[in-house]
């Protein structure tokens, strides 16, 4: 059994806050390998994950956002944002599921967020993001 309690949670924020891209990841999953990855993210408000999709068969990705707001875009082909929307805390979203190959982009509104990543693995640092 493993638990996450607070003290782990603000050591996590503390992280993002001195991290240059103001987040801070903590892997839940054994090893690049295993069929299931699962990381929770702690962003800080400005932290901005430029639009990327992943081009892959089996690379979706389902954020769940546990605390905080982050505002959410779905890109086209060019670039153009083609819907956005807040998710987290008072929005009514809370779980948001990306296929492989939706070019998306997250950015935190709040003064902090965390959210848990999870996607199927196993994990290639090769194929981790394509850019638009």
């Amino acid at each position: 059994m493993r638990l996450i309690d607070s003290a782990q949670l603000e050591a996590l924020y503390e992280q993002a806050k001195r991290s240059e891209r103001l987040r801070s990841h903590l892997l839940l999953h054994n090893s690049h390998q295993d069929k299931v990855q699962r990381l929770l993210i702690a962003l800080i408000k400005g932290s901005y994950v430029e639009p990327h999709y992943h081009e892959l068969s089996h690379q979706w990705e389902m954020f769940i956002v546990m605390q905080g707001q982050l505002q959410v875009c779905l890109h086209g082909d060019d670039g153009e944002i083609v819907q956005k929307f807040i998710a987290g805390e008072d929005t009514g979203i809370s779980v948001v599921e990306f296929a492989p190959g939706d070019i998306h982009s997250v950015e935190c509104l709040s003064p902090q967020a965390l959210m848990m990543e999870v996607k199927e693995g196993p994990f290639d640092p090769s194929f981790a993001k394509a850019f638009v």
